[in-house]
C-alpha cells in the first residue's frame, strides 16, 4: 500500500506516521516539534471556529 501523503497542520511540513501523533482535537496529524506547542493551540481554535463559518442552525 502506498503511504498518504501528510503535513502537520500547526506547521505544514510532511511528516509520516513515525513522525507525526494525530492530534485527538482535530484529528489531523501534528508533527513532533509542534506537539504540546501554543502554536498547536491557536491552530486547534483555529480549525475548531473555522467548521461553523456560515453555518445557522435550524433547530427550534
Amino acid at each position: 500500500m502506498k503511504p498518504l501523503n501528510r503535513t502537520c497542520f500547526v506547521c505544514q511540513k510532511a511528516v509520516t506516521s513515525e513522525t507525526s501523533t494525530i492530534n485527538p482535537v482535530v484529528n489531523l496529524p501534528v508533527c513532533q516539534k509542534c506537539i504540546g506547542t501554543e502554536a498547536e493551540q491557536q491552530e486547534e481554535k483555529a480549525v475548531l471556529d473555522s467548521l461553523a463559518d456560515g453555518f445557522v442552525c435550524g433547530c427550534i
